[in-house]
């Protein structure tokens, strides 16, 4: 069955959410942070020994990079400079990001601090440059699972038309990502330093991000009997979830005439801390629901 919603009107509502909610709620905030926490440190001192660029709970990359050229001193100072910036500094990060990588365009550092821009554009709603900095990220590093999830829910939200000749393959893109990330995170071995249920927190962060992106990608097609499946599990996964999920799933659930779980959907995203707009069309998704249940089966 397919949704009754205009390609138009599922695409502004998307963007809507995403302004009017404000682009940090894409993520909870650990894992709004992990796509641009723990960048690659700089170059550790003569005699020691210290990984480049392999994030916080995550698997060694399945491709080693080639070894990379000396770093100069003036390149290093500049990296150490931008590795101290904290998340919340994200007009800093932006503007120093893009300097290093003007400056030194073929750093080995490249890859921390595009990941680091994923983040600080996300967080200061930039999608465009984003998405950007994310496809620059995994060029880099295809297996880099932090910014694979996060830009699948990200993509589908720069999708204006459903219609639009590019709307397949940008769809398509973020379902790939997606599906990767799913496919990196279940595989990934439990890294020394941490307990069992930080690993597992850090997956289902990830995973509830990936599903989440496939979710919004089946929307925008417009096929509920894949969306509804992919945002429950979302849900599932992240108990954080921004609200959007839950008005999304509300939809879906409607068009499949799950009434009792449209209900519970729209009650989250009505009692959710966000934009009264939004609360309102999520309040009024539960009258529609309820009615739905009464209405006499043809």
């Amino acid at each position: 069955m397919r949704d009754l919603v205009s390609g138009k009107e599922k695409a502004a509502v998307i963007a809507a959410a995403f302004a009017l909610a404000g682009a940090t709620i894409l993520a909870a905030p650990a894992a709004g942070q992990a796509a641009q926490s723990q960048p690659a440190q700089p170059k550790a001192a003569a005699g020691q020994t210290q990984p480049a660029g392999q994030a916080q709970g995550q698997a060694p990359a399945q491709n080693a990079a080639p070894e990379q050229p000396p770093v100069n001193k003036e390149e290093e100072d500049a990296y150490k400079a931008y590795y101290a910036l904290a998340p919340a500094q994200m007009t800093e990060l932006i503007s120093q990001g893009e300097d290093f990588l003007k400056k030194y365009p073929g750093s080995r550092y490249r890859t921390s601090v595009y990941s680091r821009l994923v983040g600080a554009y996300l967080n200061t709603g930039q999608k465009d440059k984003m998405v950007d900095a994310a496809r620059k990220a995994i060029a880099e590093n295809p297996d880099n699972a932090d910014v694979l999830a996060l830009v699948s829910t990200v993509i589908p939200r720069t999708v204006t038309d459903p219609r639009a000749l590019d709307a397949d393959q940008k769809l398509s893109e973020a379902e790939k990502y997606a599906k990767h990330a799913i496919e990196l995170v279940n595989s990934m071995p439990k890294p020394d330093g941490i307990t069992d249920e930080q690993f597992v927190a850090a997956k289902n962060e990830k995973l509830g991000l990936a599903h989440y992106g496939l979710g919004l990608v089946y929307y925008m097609r417009g096929n509920p009997a894949a969306y509804v499946p992919e945002l429950e599990q979302a849900s599932k996964l992240d108990p954080q979830a921004e609200p959007l999920l839950y008005y999304l799933l509300g939809r879906g659930d409607l068009r499949l005439k799950n009434y009792s779980d449209a209900t519970a959907a729209f009650d989250r995203c009505a009692k959710a801390q966000w934009d009264p707009q939004w609360q309102a069309r999520c309040k009024s998704g539960i009258e529609e629901a309820k009615l739905g249940a009464v209405a006499p089966k043809p």
